[in-house]
């Protein structure tokens, strides 16, 4: 989940890595899939790094499609890659 009271929600390498690894599991064990997101978007101060943390999620996701079921709760503004 992303939570907008901590940095603004913002995506960054390691909050990626988390959710990635979260996702992986889910696609192991056939568990569906729900994504609570209230996010400002990428960490910017991270540059590419954070970019590159939307780039495994959403592969993921695509892995996913079909697979599991899949959620998502949108708070709050979830700008850009944030969903």
């Amino acid at each position: 989940s992303q939570d907008f009271t901590v940095i603004g929600g913002s995506l960054g390498e390691m909050h990626a890595d988390k959710i990635a690894r979260v996702q992986d599991l889910a696609l192991a064990t056939g568990c569906p899939i729900v994504q609570i997101n209230d996010s400002g978007g990428a960490r910017i101060q991270e540059g590419v790094a954070s970019l590159n943390g939307y780039a495994k999620i959403f592969l993921r996701n695509t892995l996913a499609s079909g697979v599991i079921p899949q959620f998502s709760v949108i708070l709050g503004p979830c700008a850009g890659g944030a969903v």
